[in-house]
């Protein structure tokens, strides 16, 4: 599956920015209760579902991006060889 290169720029940039901020609130969580938490089950498994998503996300959008900048160089003309050789007065 091809997505362009806008869509998986912002599909990375999103997904990292999930990943972020949910291990943020995470931390600030644990810092101010500890391990004493008393969430359910379903909070818990759907937070770690929200964080595995985000980094599947950043895998699949980071590989599709670096792809579209490759078609991009590859079909980018080259530039014409500089000449070094200096001209005698």
């Amino acid at each position: 599956m091809q997505v362009p290169k806008p869509l998986a720029v912002f599909g990375f940039h999103f997904c990292v920015t999930i990943f972020v901020g949910l291990s943020i609130y995470g931390i600030i969580r644990y810092l101010s209760e500890g391990l004493q938490q008393a969430d359910s089950f379903l909070a818990t498994a759907a937070f770690a579902a929200v964080i595995l998503a985000s980094i599947v996300g950043i895998g699949f959008f980071g590989t599709q991006a670096d792809r579209r900048r490759q078609e991009e160089v590859k079909n980018s003309p080259t530039p014409a060889p500089v000449s070094t050789k200096k001209k005698k007065a």
